[in-house]
């Protein structure tokens, strides 16, 4: 969901500060750098002083320079260490002492623009529109540590440190002068006994992480009994711990919670990172994201640390991790395993050596690194002894990482740090024919409005309508959106009722409406809004308002119903009623609340939730009918598992109306399931295909799996399949039997399916023990951003990377990729025996002239995984031969899977179809003269020569009837590299010569 897309900026303190004369260069390089907790603020450290950055704008706004008496007294400046509300920091010096700073913040600027004559205007990027504030550090006190610092962190009340000797846990208040410190052996803690070289704090998850000098790795919990003000923190503090994860050999060099999906992962000496599930204090292996193979092998100078892990940083979303190699570059994982970017793929083209002018170091190594807010720009600090950076990288991001929305996948949505980037804009203006070339393919750029996105900014919330027109964009405060059609913004006018509120759960498009869930800051009231796209974005045109009493986590549509997830474990289903009248736009527009889910035994963190959906196993998740809504299975993506729930209702529940004064209350009356896990986001495809009902689309990593007709319990007659089409282009029933629906072409191999057929498609999952054995597993080498169902495509992105040595720095971009799917469950129904099913499937799709690329490549695979293997009645060959028997691009699919395939596999494929001779023979039957010419290869490779030059003549003279002169000149070619003697083509030009004599 992240691609590097831009080139890198870096940033120094050469032009930030003044230099004295007797300042050494190296007292300029940054040794460390932290992040606040919000990464709105970022603390670098010198050898000799601190710096306070700003992201946005980056700049200094505060620094301390020590003095070389200080710096002799307590040591170098090693590390820093925040507050987690940012109110103070620590600095680690290299002989134990902790020098604590507060930090102290004025309303005012630190500085303004100022020209000097008449007011200039000027426009200032995102995030940058109150300028840099004024912030002071204040020295407060020094903390000596006798016991020797290991490794620190810290959460709202303490500093927590481990310490040398003894091996201990010490606990330094962030007020020492009234609170002390206070420790805790690890001989007595019961956990380990040995030191800890890491250790971090998820204040999320109130959980840490310990790693042993001894290659353990512990998952600690602290908690507080008893009463604290009577007795002490020793007394009162309770440890508990287990070691979950232990290598000596490859030891474990760092860790990074994720407590969007409950995960940990830890970086090893081998370059491997395991990453485990922590829904239990007993943490579970999940997967684990390998070492690239020229990672391995790249650069390998014989030392154990070659492929090490040096720092690992998940996303704040929780989508992605950015892992930074300490001698290589920068590899960017989604949560469950696909490889997003990396730049360890140019190391061997980027060695100092060979490229001398090379400004972006980082990808020889990289040190620390952190994602600023938003996720948008990646800041990373290279240390090594002989390269040292700081540096910047643009990041674009899927619009799924902030709003998870079935219409954002539809559609291909992409943020970056200014802009948006939209696949497609406008509806599907792509020819049908040009749907797979990724040339035709346009990313419209949107540049953010500036007014809105420098106070704003970074953008949270991206939400796009159904058709692909409208879309809407929420910062920080506030909203607004987008039409496709003029190229225009829509922005609030009054700018104080746009900071009155911030978007909280997500907004929406229902047809012309937009539905924004809303925190007031100063009520801290909350309230779901509707506005009419044709208005003013005005508090005196909100079409409607409707007030919740407990945070929004979550909204999104189904079909016509909204629904509405909020904190106390709740979700609301609202039907929406939008009645247009003359004289106002929107008409009577209300929400009235129909059914109400308590999921509170269900789910045990509401913030947990990541999407939600009705679904029925005949409408999908389109609902248009209240009763239909009563009774509808819900999905739900808690912690990467999609969960569906089943509701249990009586007759009398289902019988009462729904009234908002009255809704339908289900407490606990549900059956849960768990379809799958390592679920990163899913889609629900609808009646857009034949026989494929519903369908539910999981994304995996590098691995997308299909449901197909899940839970259908109702009969599907076959040539029902193709009345019910939503899409106009598909065809009808009748111009499908036309084109000899099921009766065979070429080859005489029928597969029987009649209009008046009542037989049952058995293309379905009716229960839930057969989810495994029925699902479509496809491999993606990129990460799919959208799938278009009607086509067979599934749209996605990868990463490339540019260098030119005259600039000295390298260029990322993004670009599209195209995958079919078709012969992946052509394939999956071919080895089911659902020959009929794969027939009416595919001619859903016969349309397209990439169709036959589709059955090309399902041959082949078929073909290369069953020759010279004995399968017996496994095999599948013959039933696809069959099927492939039922379109007419058979003998041209056939030759040119040939053509491309080793001839080692050809006696096996022509044993199934039949010899080709005979295929010849049929090409000349039906004046397919262009696919014989290819079966001429064939039979000349096959077949004595004598044999090629008789058939070449046969066809020459059928070219000569046709008058297709291009393939005479072709023939005649192909006849003089295969004749040695020269009778053969001595005697078709003489037919030629007595051809043209009668014309």
């Amino acid at each position: 969901m992240y691609w590097l897309n831009g080139i890198a900026s870096q940033l120094s303190l050469d032009c930030t500060v003044n230099r004295s004369k007797n300042e050494k260069k190296e007292d300029l390089d940054i040794i460390s750098v932290q992040p606040c907790p919000n990464a709105s603020m970022f603390i670098t450290v010198t050898r000799t002083a601190f710096y306070v950055w700003s992201i946005k704008p980056i700049t200094v706004l505060s620094f301390i320079k020590r003095t070389e008496k200080h710096i002799l007294e307590f040591g170098e400046n090693m590390n820093s260490i925040w507050k987690p509300d940012t109110s103070a920091f620590v600095i680690q010096t290299t002989k134990n002492f902790l020098l604590l700073y507060t930090l102290i913040s004025y309303d005012q600027p630190s500085f303004e623009f100022n020209f000097p004559s008449s007011p200039h205007a000027f426009v200032t990027g995102p995030g940058e529109g109150k300028g840099p504030r004024t912030l002071l550090a204040r020295f407060k006190l020094t903390i000596k540590v006798d016991a020797g610092i290991a490794c620190c962190t810290s959460d709202d009340d303490y500093l927590i440190l481990a310490t040398h000797s003894p091996w201990a846990i010490q606990y330094v208040s962030w007020n020492p002068q009234l609170h002390g410190s206070h420790t805790f052996l690890m001989s007595k803690l019961g956990i380990m006994n040995t030191t800890v070289v890491k250790m971090e704090f998820n204040k999320q998850m109130d959980r840490s992480v310990w790693i042993s000098n001894e290659g353990g790795v512990y998952y600690v919990k602290n908690t507080i009994s008893g009463n604290k003000a009577r007795q002490s923190i020793e007394d009162t503090m309770i440890w508990s711990g287990v070691c979950f994860h232990r290598d000596t050999k490859n030891k474990p060099t760092c860790v990074s919670f994720n407590p969007a999906f409950s995960l940990v992962a830890i970086g090893t000496s081998s370059g491997t990172i395991y990453v485990y599930s922590v829904m239990t204090d007993e943490p579970t292996l999940s997967h684990q994201y390998q070492p690239m193979d020229y990672v391995l092998h790249r650069v390998n100078d014989g030392s154990d640390d070659s492929n090490e892990v040096e720092c690992l940083e998940w996303t704040s979303d929780g989508y992605a991790v950015g892992v930074g190699y300490r001698k290589h570059g920068l590899a960017v994982w989604s949560v469950y395993g696909a490889l997003l970017c990396n730049t360890t793929e140019m190391d061997d083209g980027f060695r100092s050596d060979s490229s001398p002018k090379l400004k972006d170091v980082y990808v020889h190594g990289i040190h620390s690194m952190f994602w600023g807010p938003g996720n948008y720009q990646l800041l990373i600090l290279v240390n090594s002894t002989d390269m040292k950076g700081f540096f910047t990288l643009p990041f674009a991001k899927s619009a799924l990482a902030g709003y998870l929305h079935s219409d954002n996948i539809r559609k291909g949505l992409l943020q970056t740090d200014d802009r948006i980037l939209l696949y497609n804009n406008g509806g599907d203006y792509q020819d049908n024919n040009t749907a797979i070339d990724p040339a035709a393919v346009a990313w419209t750029h949107i540049q953010y409005p500036s007014l809105y996105i420098t106070d704003h900014w970074p953008i949270q919330y991206s939400s796009i309508s159904a058709d692909g027109r409208y879309i809407a964009i929420a910062g920080r405060k506030g909203f607004t959106h987008y039409n496709a059609m003029s190229n225009r913004w829509k922005l609030f006018g009054n700018q104080q009722q746009e900071q009155s509120f911030l978007v909280q759960g997500g907004l929406v498009w229902y047809k012309n409406i937009l539905i924004v869930g809303c925190e007031m800051i100063q009520q801290k009231a909350y309230e779901i809004r509707l506005y009419s796209r044709e208005n003013n974005l005005d508090n005196a045109y909100i079409l409607y308002t409707e007030t919740v009493s407990h945070p929004l986590i979550y909204i999104t549509l189904s079909g016509g119903f909204l629904l509405v997830y909020t904190a106390e474990n709740v979700l609301s289903i609202y039907n929406i009623v939008a009645i247009s009248t003359a004289n106002k736009q929107g008409g009577q527009t209300r929400l009235e609340l129909v059914r109400r889910m308590i999921l509170t035994d269900i789910i045990p963190s509401a913030r947990s939730i990541k999407t939600i959906s009705l679904f029925d196993s005949i409408k999908g998740d389109q609902f248009s009918m209240i009763e239909d809504v009563i009774h509808a299975n819900v999905l739900f993506l808690i912690d990467g598992r999609l969960m569906l729930l089943c509701p249990k209702i009586n007759l009398d529940t289902m019988n009462r109306p729904a009234t908002k004064e009255s809704p339908v209350t289900m407490n606990n009356q549900y059956d849960s399931i768990v379809i799958s896990d390592k679920v990163e986001y899913y889609w629900i495809g609808n009646e857009s295909v034949h026989n494929m009902k519903t369908s539910i689309w999981t994304i995996h990593g590098a691995r997308l799996k299909i449901y197909v007709n899940l839970l259908y319990n109702h009969d599907i007659e076959l040539s029902s399949c193709m009345n019910d089409n939503t899409d106009s282009e598909i065809e009808s029933t009748a111009s499908m039997l036309q084109r000899s629906e099921g009766r065979p072409f070429s080859l005489k191999y029928p597969v029987e399916v009649e209009s008046n057929t009542t037989e049952l498609s058995k293309w379905k999952i009716n229960n839930l023990s057969e989810i495994k054995s029925k699902t479509v597993s496809i491999s993606l080498d990129f990460y799919p951003l959208s799938i278009m169902l009607e086509k067979g495509i599934i749209i996605g992105v990868e990463h490339n990377i540019s260098y030119k040595e005259s600039l000295g720095f390298i260029l990322f971009k993004i670009s599209p990729k195209m995958h079919l799917f078709l012969h992946h469950i052509l394939q999956y129904l071919l080895q089911d025996r659902l020959d009929k099913d794969a027939v009416i499937f595919a001619k859903s799709f016969d349309r397209y002239v990439y169709f036959s690329h589709a059955l090309e490549i399902l041959l082949h695979t078929v073909l290369e995984a069953e020759a010279g293997h004995d399968i017996g009645d496994k095999a599948i060959l013959p039933r696809l031969i069959k099927f492939l028997d039922q379109f007419p691009h058979a003998l041209d699919v056939i030759v040119s899977c040939a053509r491309k395939t080793e001839v080692a596999l050809w006696d096996h494929l022509f044993s199934v179809v039949g010899e080709p001779q005979g295929l010849f023979e049929l090409c000349l039957v039906e004046n397919r003269l262009r696919t014989a010419t290819s079966y001429l290869i064939i039979l000349q490779t096959m077949q004595p020569t004598t044999v090629g030059e008789k058939e070449t003549i046969r066809l020459l003279q059928k070219a000569i009837d046709m008058n297709d002169y291009e393939l005479c000149k072709e023939l005649v070619r192909f006849l003089s590299s295969i004749d040695n003697t020269g009778h053969t083509l001595d005697g078709a030009l003489k037919m030629i010569k007595s051809w043209m004599k009668t014309v």
